[in-house]
């Protein structure tokens, strides 16, 4: 039997939950309730056939780990991890720069944020030229960019009858081509048969050194105007802004459309607002649905140890009923954080409904130390792993002498052969 206890145990030991390493004060809470539990039961026959052992592990420790990850969820500031919700993320949304707990805040704290104009680099728009016509001689033509402090020098060759169209075309890839912070492109109407060329700084704000201007260096003799002036490559249409916006009626400025505030929180700015954008803190709903996903994973652990136990041992059916009693009778609690009972026994998960417990508070309500189905939930798996031989198939023997002493009743580990060793291994 301990060969195949410490089988079972190989992969379980290496990873001790922290909450099932107990304390001697708590160990002596076991053993007492070991005896207690002893006293009430009758005497029985088991057959130990490896399938009962390892059925009766798998019980045991299935129900321990579904007591640890609710002990997690009490105790774990994952509920109470702070996140940060937008009432209109199409306009302004809101990130922590670091981990912090909700308590950090003030109570029904929120943060009103506008935005008056975003962040934006220059643009130009270039002059409408007949896109099938020739608009320069041949030849060879140069022209500086000035983008903020750097300034770049080109040269572009003009071929004979070259159309307007073509060249554009030739020089936004030449210009894309180079990487140096300014995007080119051509635009065209059919209909008209006109094409123009437009150029934007990549970089945005004023802060940013994003404005920029051309001028035409050199043309062939034979040209009157340079490449940079026929094209309109130097005409404004917008010069580069900063964002401006509010937070509690307090104005700010920033050359991106992003921003730091209070040294805790990232703002994004995707759009000017028509009215204000409200941010609040709440439990972050990301960590909340990795703790309810995590315990449902381990409940259903449970439910499938049972099943598998059931194949063999009618006895199971004790464990499986009373799970299903346990969360039928609290079936509203556990649905308002999106957690249900499917027709097999096993538990899924809302995540719309976990994201909604989040925010407004309802898992922490479900799952804190004195709420109802955390009681009912703990005291139903002390017992399954205290006694796990309660699931599998055994015969009576004798009932206990219910006037006996207690400590003449039976052996503290009558009821479950595998405790002392289960709780020694893990301490």
């Amino acid at each position: 039997m301990l060969n195949v206890y410490n089988y079972y145990m190989q992969d379980y030991v290496s990873r001790t939950p922290y909450y099932s390493a107990h304390k001697r004060r708590e160990l002596r809470d076991i053993y007492k309730n070991i005896v207690k539990l002893s006293a009430s039961e009758p005497l029985y026959k088991v057959e130990l056939s490896e399938s009962k052992q390892a059925h009766a592990l798998s019980i045991k420790e299935s129900a321990l780990l579904l007591k640890d990850t609710a002990y997690k969820l009490q105790d774990s500031p994952l509920l109470h991890t702070a996140g940060l919700v937008s009432d209109n993320t199409d306009s302004v949304s809101a990130s922590l720069l670091h981990r912090m707990d909700l308590s950090e805040f003030e109570k029904d704290a929120s943060f009103e944020v506008e935005v008056s104009t975003l962040a934006a680099g220059q643009s130009n728009i270039g002059l409408l030229l007949p896109s099938d016509e020739p608009p320069l001689p041949e030849g060879s033509y140069s022209f500086t960019v000035s983008l903020g402090h750097d300034h770049y020098a080109f040269h572009f060759n003009v071929t004979g009858e070259a159309s307007a169209f073509d060249l554009q075309t030739k020089l936004s890839d030449f210009i894309n081509k180079t990487g140096i912070g300014l995007e080119a492109q051509v635009s065209f109407n059919r209909e008209l048969g006109l094409s123009r060329m437009d150029l934007s700084a990549k970089r945005i704000g004023i802060f940013g050194k994003s404005s920029f201007s051309l001028e035409d260096t050199e043309m062939p003799d034979i040209a009157e105007k340079g490449l940079v002036e026929v094209f309109g490559l130097n005409q404004m249409a917008s010069p580069a802004t900063n964002a401006h916006y509010t937070v509690n009626g307090v104005s700010y400025e920033s050359s991106e459309n992003t921003a730091v505030f209070s040294d805790t929180m990232l703002l994004t700015f995707r759009s000017a607002t028509k009215e204000p954008v409200t941010i609040r803190p709440v439990a972050d709903h990301t960590s909340v649905y990795e703790a309810l996903a995590e315990f449902t994973n381990s409940y259903n652990y449970l439910v499938q140890a049972g099943k598998n136990a059931a194949q063999e041992n009618k006895s199971s059916a004790f464990l499986l009923n009373g799970l299903t009693h346990l969360i039928a009778s609290h079936y509203s609690a556990l649905n308002s954080v999106g957690i249900a009972s499917n027709e097999d026994g096993y538990l899924t998960l809302d995540s719309e409904k976990a994201k909604n417990a989040a925010l407004f508070g309802d898992a922490e309500v479900v799952f804190r130390q004195d709420a109802s189905f955390i009681k009912a939930l703990n005291a139903r798996l002390e017992t399954i792993a205290l006694n796990p031989m309660k699931y599998v198939d055994k015969k009576l023997v004798t009932y206990p002498d219910p006037t006996a002493p207690i400590m003449q009743k039976t052996s503290p580990y009558t009821t479950s052969i595998y405790s002392g060793m289960l709780f020694n291994n893990y301490c």
